[in-house]
Order: C-alpha cells, then structure tokens, then sequence
C-alpha cells in the first residue's frame, strides 16, 4: 500500500516541480519590464526638454522669446526622430497623444516638399513675435494663417501627452510612486 499515491499527494509532488519554474519566469518578466522602463526613462529624458521648450514656444510662456518659428521646426523633426525610432517601446495611448501634441502645434503635410507650419499664435496677451530682435517679415509664412491653434487646445494637448508619458512610466502625481489601478 506504500506504493500507491493519492491526489494529494500528487499535486503536492507537481507543485513542488513547479514552484521554481514559476518563480524563474515571475523573475524573467520583472526583468524585462524594469529594462522597457530603463529604456523609456532615457527616451523621455531626451525628449523632455525638446516638449518643454515647444510648450513655451506656443504658449508664450518661460524662454519662448528665445525660441523662433524654424528653431521650433527643428525641434520637432528631433523629436519625431526620437518618438518614431523607439515606438515600439510606447504604448499605442502615448504615441496618439505625441500625435495630438504636435498636430496641434504644427500643421503637418500641409504643403508638398515644405515645412510644417506652426499653428501657435504670433500674438497674444503676453507679447507679439514680431516685436522680437529675431523676427522678421518673411516669417509670417512660417506659421499657419488659418489653422491657428488656441493656448487652450496646446496647453491641453501637452497635459494629455503628460498623462500618458506617467503611464508608461508607471508614476502618479502625488507621492506614491507607482500608478495606482483605477476601478
């Protein structure tokens, strides 16, 4: 009768197999997401202060005196460059809201073989491009005359792009430092 063996027995016996297992794969996949995140910090890293500087560029706040219409463009191009090479690495909430962002600071594919043109304001409450050491007449082409985005609808798409960069970072607002699951 020894040799014979009861269901418990044997799921006590499987489980035992697959407890290392279980916790070799468990280790596996942290691994590899605490990598993508590494990764992602660095990307954001990179793109952080190239948003940044468009944000105050369109909303005439921080240095947008500083910053003029091609330096803007440029700096678009450097970041689609970033965004679109490392993609796959995002989820698809982030990149639409990347896309929402900059099609509503820029006029994309609006004119075969030119550059976008920039949908921010040249003038607002808080100062005119115009009056800029920089500026001059043939710049007015380089912005959107009838497609001219609000401070509102830019400042509303970067928060959105915000919100998605803390979610694929998994950071919240507050203090705690991973993403809480939302009910």
């Amino acid at each position: 009768m020894a040799a014979s063996w009861n269901s418990v027995q044997i799921v006590t016996l499987i489980v035992s197999a697959l407890t290392p297992i279980t916790v070799v794969v468990i280790e596996q996949v942290q691994w590899a997401n605490q990598t993508v995140v590494t990764r992602r910090l660095d990307i954001f890293d990179k793109l952080a202060p190239g948003l940044n500087q468009l944000l105050c560029f369109a909303t005439f706040v921080g240095g947008w005196k500083e910053i003029g219409p091609t330096q803007a463009i440029g700096i678009k191009r450097t970041l689609d460059e970033i965004v679109y090479a490392n993609r796959v690495l995002f989820s698809e909430e982030l990149f639409a809201a990347y896309h929402r962002f900059m099609s509503t600071l820029f006029a994309m594919y609006a004119t075969t073989g030119a550059d976008a043109k920039v949908k921010a304001p040249i003038e607002s409450k808080w100062g005119s491009r115009r009056d800029l050491l920089w500026w001059s007449d043939g710049m007015s082409t380089l912005f959107s005359i009838d497609n001219v985005a609000s401070i509102e609808d830019i400042q509303a798409a970067y928060d959105e792009l915000g919100r998605q960069f803390r979610a694929d970072l998994y950071v919240t607002r507050q203090a705690r430092p991973l993403l809480a699951t939302e009910s």
